[in-house]
């Protein structure tokens, strides 16, 4: 029998079996026991007659299967599958699974199906392809074996209809080397759905630009007032006529007064002869 360890980076890649997604589940728990040699533990029953050593090897089997199968269920599948049986006996909780979910999974597929047949390209790219996506994968997840050409041809058939977007549609059904690939071609409407958003985000920040320029060019200008030519204006409320240095020019202070209003520190006598 197999004595490998149990690696828990490579068990986390099977799914977690919640009963809605039981055939992605099987296929992914059979290849991943399969390629431990525990396989046969759970399809196939105990023989009575077997060798006392033969029964110790397999017991030894069951129960590495039976802990690694346990580890990917939630607690609901858990509490509805493990008994007192099934708990000793790999075959017994294989089977128990596959009666329990297999029956269910006509319904999940008749579900998943009808998501599918039901989403729409609703004028939002990017929403569009994170659907799309979700449904691929719940299509895995049921066991629904859709061709690739189908899923490409479903999922650029939807947009067609747009007219933004029937040019870029039909150069990629026509490509030949990409059809085939629905993942790729979900790659290349990303790349698109991006360079969209990009320049839209441009633009918009052009015309909030543009906006706000032409805002400030209607706004009114300020109208700023003087006194000029010996005469006091009379619109002007900061000072009053006698204040005025147009008509009092004896009251305008001297540029050595202003430096020192502006320069407080400069009151040693040598530096006031330096600024007479």
């Amino acid at each position: 029998m197999n004595e490998k360890t149990l690696d828990v980076k490579d068990i986390s890649s099977i799914p977690i079996l919640d009963g809605t997604n039981y055939g992605h589940w099987q296929m992914r728990m059979k290849i991943y026991l399969q390629s431990r040699d525990l396989l046969d533990v759970c399809e196939k029953s105990h023989t009575n007659n077997a060798s006392t050593s033969a029964s110790n090897r397999w017991s030894k089997a069951s129960f590495e299967a039976i802990n690694i199968i346990t580890t990917r269920l939630t607690k609901r599948v858990f509490r509805e599958i493990i008994n007192s049986e099934t708990i000793e006996n790999s075959h017994l909780l294989w089977s128990k699974i596959s009666e329990q979910y297999a029956s269910k999974r006509a319904v999940n597929q008749g579900r998943v199906w009808m998501d599918w047949q039901h989403c729409f390209f609703d004028g939002n790219l990017q929403n569009y392809i994170d659907n799309f996506q979700k449904l691929m994968i719940k299509l895995a997840a049921v066991s629904i074996i859709v061709p690739n050409e189908l899923l490409s041809y479903s999922l650029l058939g939807k947009l067609g209809g747009n007219p933004h977007l029937s040019q870029f549609v039909e150069t990629l059904i026509f490509n030949e080397d990409i059809i085939e690939k629905p993942l790729a071609i979900l790659s290349q409407l990303q790349d698109f759905a991006s360079h969209n958003s990009h320049n839209n985000g441009t633009q918009n920040k052009k015309e909030t630009s543009s906006s706000a320029l032409l805002t400030e060019y209607n706004e009114p200008h300020k109208i700023i007032l003087y006194c000029s030519q010996g005469k006091h204006n009379k619109r002007h409320t900061t000072h009053k006529k006698e204040e005025c240095w147009a008509e009092n020019p004896h009251l305008r202070p001297s540029r050595q007064d202003k430096r020192k209003r502006n320069n407080p520190k400069l009151t040693s006598p040598w530096l006031r002869l330096l600024l007479q």
